[in-house]
């Protein structure tokens, strides 16, 4: 009989591990301690990263030697310090890396009950929970899928299946040119949105851009003249998406509106909640820029954006449970049987993923160790920093609120206002102070562009960032454009006269 190597027995053996995880521990500990020291983002080029990376791989791999995972911190964005103002992800609870860690060392494929039988209960028990704290309907049913985008798109092909007449020809034998599906959806809306549209083959015409109002809301009154022209040209609708929030300028669309046109036209109403879904769990926010949510044939949450939860981790909800089996029939016969619709505890028959990770421990450890109240609080925070973010600007005379936030995101643009500048010169400028910033390691912030014009763009995301880290920023921002004008200034007259 051969032996096993020494090699594989130490490889997967207590000891080692020990050693490793000890000393990896001892510096996350140092970087909790120590959260607010250094930089948000540290600033490297990607050449200059992937040389760092490949040299200690040539010169250290491949031997016993201790985890290389230290590293990563000192080079990496850093969520918990209070200058990160940057992307739409929240700070993972440090306790819930310890349900990644049990769910990468168990390695559980998750596809079927028998690979995962704790964390598919977990994962029912979790949506329960969510869909009962948002107000949604008893008749709730979903599952948890690595992120928004696949999430949209699952979403999606259920309300092609639910809507569109000939759905099982159309899995068995293909799409056919005799009906050509689309959909309605704000201008403002994420662009994974246009993306699932184009992989379930519907084209640029099968995305149906709504307009915006002033404040980035889509325009309810514009559904019924989009779906009409949608009809002249060929099209059908078969459903309108709602988004809560958009992503560049954190705008929630009138849902009780869009649920009205939806029910009106007898399409399907889904809502991308990836961002502001959370927040429907604060009375306030339920009651307002919600209102409607519970009217969603499916609903999309991120909890990896506003619930504190390792990403990838994204929630799917469908207000009639039934309509979650719609999407997948493929037999499988080694895996799987579709003898019966109602398999919840067998995952693979109505996710993408086969195999996933066990993404239930992170969000069923979060509602077991702090609970709902925790999500308050947290949601609570967050929006406070954006309204008093809004405040900030407001107060100051050379900047250009976007708008009044309804949440955590704020878009801004420094606009000096003892000079006569164009578009074009105002949208160079900020993309110079945000250039700079990042060089500088100062803060982190982000853009986006709105009507064409250039905007910083903040989500406030760190519970531990306060009102003197957003004057700072602020602060920041006006001397590097106070800097730069002069320059800016000069080109373009050098630009005039050349």
């Amino acid at each position: 009989m051969k032996p096993i190597s020494p090699l594989l027995t130490r490889a997967f053996g207590a000891d080692g591990y020990r050693q490793k995880a000890d000393h990896l521990q001892t510096e996350l500990e140092k970087y909790l301690n120590h959260n607010s020291a250094g930089n948000s983002n540290p600033n490297t080029d990607p050449q200059e990263e992937y040389q760092y990376w490949l040299k200690r791989l040539e010169e250290e791999g491949g031997q016993e030697r201790p985890t290389p995972l230290d590293t990563v911190l000192e080079r990496t964005v850093h969520l918990l310090h209070p200058h990160y103002m940057g992307h739409q992800i929240s700070p993972g609870l440090p306790s819930l890396g310890l349900a990644d860690q049990l769910s990468g060392m168990l390695n559980a494929g998750m596809g079927i009950y028998e690979m995962g039988k704790p964390g598919t209960v977990m994962e029912r028990i979790a949506i329960e929970q969510f869909a009962q704290a948002l107000g949604l309907a008893d008749t709730t049913d979903g599952f948890i899928t690595h992120g928004g985008t696949l999430a949209n798109l699952t979403a999606l092909l259920a309300a092609r299946a639910a809507r569109w007449p000939g759905q099982t020809e159309v899995w068995e034998d293909g799409q056919t040119d005799e009906l050509r599906p689309c959909l309605l959806v704000n201008e403002q809306a994420h662009y994974c949105i246009d993306r699932a549209v184009r992989i379930m083959g519907w084209g640029a015409g099968g995305i149906r851009l709504v307009p915006s109002d002033s404040e980035f809301r889509i325009r309810v009154d514009q559904v019924d003249q989009v779906i009409e022209e949608a009809l002249a040209e060929g099209f059908t609708p078969i459903a309108i998406v709602g988004s809560a929030c958009t992503t560049s300028t954190g705008s929630f669309d009138d849902l009780s509106g869009l649920a009205d046109a939806a029910e009106r036209h007898k399409l399907w109403f889904h809502v991308d909640g990836a961002h502001g879904g959370p927040f429907g769990i604060l009375p306030g926010f339920r009651s307002s820029k919600l209102k409607g949510l519970e009217r969603a044939d499916s609903l999309v949450v991120d909890f990896h954006k506003s619930c504190c939860v390792p990403a990838l981790c994204t929630g799917l909800f469908f207000k009639q449970g039934k309509d979650a089996y719609r999407t997948f029939r493929q037999r499988a016969d080694y895996l799987l049987s579709f003898d019966t619709e109602d398999e919840w505890y067998n995952l693979g028959r109505r996710t993408f993923e086969c195999t996933k990770q066990m993404l239930s421990l992170r969000v069923y450890s979060l509602l077991y160790e702090y609970g709902f109240p925790f999500l308050q609080d947290y949601l609570e925070r967050v929006n406070y920093l954006g309204q008093n973010l809004a405040e900030q600007v407001s107060s100051r005379m050379d900047f250009d609120l976007a708008m009044s936030p309804d949440c955590n995101i704020v878009c801004f643009r420094y606009f000096p206002k003892t000079g006569n500048f164009s578009g074009q010169q105002l949208d160079s400028l900020n993309e110079m102070i945000r250039s700079q910033l990042i060089e500088s390691e100062e803060f982190y912030i982000v853009s986006t562009r709105l009507r064409g014009r250039f905007y910083l763009r903040c989500t406030l995301t760190n519970p531990f960032t306060n009102e003197n880290h957003l004057s700072a920023m602020l602060d920041a921002v006006e001397r590097v454009g106070k800097e730069n004008v002069d320059h800016l200034l000069s080109f373009g007259q050098n630009m005039i006269h050349s």
